[in-house]
């Protein structure tokens, strides 16, 4: 009996042991707590448990835990190549050249009395490769083309025929500076017919305008990606200004501040570099440039926002001066700057010269201003030149001959050529051991000539320190 009744006692405890495990027998290996934190809509994933059996020396028992899984591996940036590209440097060449006039001695050379037409394109036929080459230039235009009604004339109001423009053009000239002393010689209707006769031979034009608004927008070149702007302006105006509203535009005249605030606003239309032109100084073919010429030059290139200055008017080459100015916000960024004094006559009559031979108007220069653009900045490097020799030969002939002989001449002439006689004008580069293509003879006075001009420039404007130097032909692909 009393076995019975201990069988009925362990039986009991082994059902009360099992009833007290059976919760935990059958719980869920993973459990999901919808709202463990007491933030509905969060829901914490407890991981798995992990049984690792574990022996004991002495026990054989089999225990039980839990542990993280392995932490995945760090991800490691896939590494890539980042190029950065570079515009590379970009550079251009402007060609510039002196006043181009129309002695009455060329207007007659260029006549043709068959077909009542002038015609200038041999006499530039010459140096046309050396203006072409480049990729843009500019000359500054002395007489204006007002149309045979006021008629043709040279020194006292010049005007000149329609067909210069288009010789301008054809030789390589892009654009032409048309302020000077005689801008107003002819009236305003004269200034606005050399500007609509401009218009009609493709030349760009900047120093006078018609209009306000014309007066007022920037003229701009884009040149290869590389925009540069070109101002004008004359130190005087011998005839008067209009007297209504016109005053106010119709010539540039220079001025610091006027410049200045032409300057900026070129620039506010996004131009990278600023070029004035400037007509000044006593015209009396002074070899160096005048104290008005000096201040005049320093003050635009030191304040009134100008990178070079191209001058006319002297009949004579001048030096080339270069600055080195440093910009206010960065003391370390150096500018280069230039100003050409006087880059002599591009067109005009011989004449004979007192000062041995290197001053008088039939010289002058192609100055090649350099520029190069790096990234979002623009500037010159240099400047390099050409001289010219505007050589003037008479060709002879007797009536019935058909036959004839050029001879140089050193006297001026005034009016008409004698009768069965033809001035003929050529402007010719002038370089060392070079001939220039022309279809005139070089006689011993003209090589002469050519070599004093050459010498004067050489030991003038030569300083291949300051990236002054004459050009060499292959930078033109010539």
């Amino acid at each position: 009996m009393s076995g019975m009744r201990n069988a009925l006692k362990a039986l009991g405890a082994v059902l009360a042991v099992v009833a007290l495990c059976a919760p935990l027998m059958f719980l869920p290996v993973e459990d999901t707590q919808p709202a463990a934190f007491g933030h509905a809509g969060v829901t914490v994933t407890v991981p798995p448990m992990v049984v690792v059996a574990t022996t004991i020396p002495g026990l054989e028992t089999t225990t039980t835990t839990t542990e993280p899984p392995a932490s995945p591996p760090a991800t490691q940036p896939i590494p890539t190549s980042t190029t950065t590209t570079t515009a590379p440097p970009s550079d251009i060449v402007v060609a510039a050249v002196g006043e181009v006039l129309s002695p009455q001695q060329l207007l007659d050379s260029t006549y043709d009395p068959a077909t009542d037409t002038y015609d200038f394109d041999p006499v530039f036929a010459p140096v046309k490769p050396y203006l072409a080459g480049a990729d843009y230039a500019v000359a500054s235009l002395q007489p204006e083309l007002a149309g045979p009604e006021v008629g043709y004339a040279s020194d006292i109001k010049p005007n000149a025929p329609w067909s210069l423009a288009f010789a301008l053009k054809d030789a390589g000239i892009d654009l032409v500076g048309t302020a000077n002393p005689h801008s107003l010689d002819l009236g305003w209707d004269g200034l606005v017919g050399t500007l609509d006769r401009l218009d009609l031979a493709g030349l760009a034009h900047v120093g006078t305008a018609r209009t306000s608004a014309e007066r007022h927008s920037p003229v701009i070149a884009d040149i290869k990606g590389i925009r540069v702007a070109f101002l004008d302006y004359t130190s005087s105006v011998l005839s008067s200004l209009p007297t209504g509203q016109e005053r106010a535009y119709a010539v540039n005249v220079v001025d610091v501040d006027t410049v200045k605030a032409d300057a900026m606003t070129a620039r506010s239309w996004g131009a990278d570099a600023v070029v004035a032109l400037v007509d000044y100084g006593d015209g009396t073919g002074q070899l160096d440039p005048t104290a008005e010429q000096v201040t005049l030059a320093d003050s635009l290139l030191d304040y009134g926002g100008v990178d070079v200055i191209l001058g006319s008017r002297t009949h004579a080459v001048q030096t080339i001066g270069h600055r080195v100015t440093f910009a206010s916000s960065a003391a370390w960024r150096a500018d280069d700057k230039y100003v050409a004094y006087s880059l002599g006559d591009f067109l005009a009559a011989p004449q004979t010269s007192d000062t041995g031979g290197v001053a008088g108007a039939d010289t002058g220069i192609i100055a090649y201003v350099h520029f190069e653009k790096r990234g979002l900045r623009t500037f010159v490097t240099g400047v390099s030149y050409v001289p010219l020799y505007t050589q003037q030969s008479t060709r002879t002939s007797t009536p019935g001959d058909t036959s004839s002989t050029e001879a140089t001449t050193t006297t001026v002439t005034t009016g008409k050529t004698p009768a069965g006689d033809q001035t003929i004008f050529r402007v010719l580069p002038v370089l060392p051991g070079l001939d220039p293509a022309t279809d005139t003879a070089l006689t011993p006075d003209d090589r002469l000539r050519m070599a004093q001009i050459w010498e004067y420039a050489w030991s003038r404007l030569n300083r291949p320190d300051e990236q002054i130097s004459p050009l060499s032909p292959g930078d033109l692909g010539l």
